[in-house]
């Protein structure tokens, strides 16, 4: 562990720390791609002050990881280096402060994503697979890929051939009201024939005595 005690760090005096520790605390993936793994252990080199109560660390740690270039695919070996650590913790007078981790993440951040045997690699020939870097192949490297047949069809055809507009709704019909079914007059009741006559008739008056007589 790269740990630091400040009691052990003098007013206005830097406390130097120079050391190595072990590249296993990187826990660098064994399935990486590409390839990585440790060459060696971390190197640092750190200076630590007291300002009050809390610790100011600064300086640079450095590790060599083995690796594969990406341009030709021989085994390399490249150093990763920070050279501006700053770490700042507070109240730790008289307390050990391990750096251990702060330092390990900061040398992971600075691992590229790809690396390169030297900036102008030349690579792998395309054709039958020779290092450039060692001796030239004699390849016709222009007829490497076959230029593309122009009667051949395109995979952009099929492409052309979909209906990519959006579909239209079916559109509903009007909804119509219902008329009510009409309903049959009702029919009249109607008295009997009998009884319409006698209404319709005058009633005839009764008349009492004798008949007048004649003249």
């Amino acid at each position: 562990m790269i740990v630091i005690n400040t009691s052990h760090i003098l007013p206005d005096t830097p406390y130097l720390l120079d050391g190595t520790e072990s590249s296993d605390v990187l826990e660098l993936p064994a399935d990486a791609d590409p390839p990585l793994a440790p060459a060696g252990d971390i190197t640092y080199h750190l200076s630590a002050v007291m300002a009050g109560a809390d610790l100011i660390v600064t300086g640079s740690a450095s590790v060599p990881l083995a690796t594969v270039c990406a341009r030709c695919l021989d085994d390399i070996r490249v150093p990763i280096t920070v050279k501006n650590l700053c770490f700042h913790f507070e109240k730790v007078r008289d307390l050990e402060v391990d750096l251990t981790d702060d330092v390990r993440e900061e040398l992971l951040l600075a691992i590229p994503s790809c690396f390169y045997c030297s900036p102008d690699c030349k690579g792998i020939c395309p054709v039958c697979g020779a290092n450039l870097n060692h001796a030239s192949c004699g390849c016709d490297r222009d007829q490497a890929e076959p230029e593309p047949d122009p009667a051949a069809p395109s995979p952009w055809d099929q492409l052309d051939a979909l209906n990519l507009a959006p579909e239209k709704p079916a559109k509903k019909a009007p909804a119509t009201a219902e008329k009510p079914a009409k309903k049959a007059p009702a029919k009249k009741k109607t008295a009997g024939a009998a009884e319409t006559l006698a209404k319709k008739a005058p009633a005839k008056k009764k008349s009492g005595g004798r008949a007048p007589k004649k003249d």
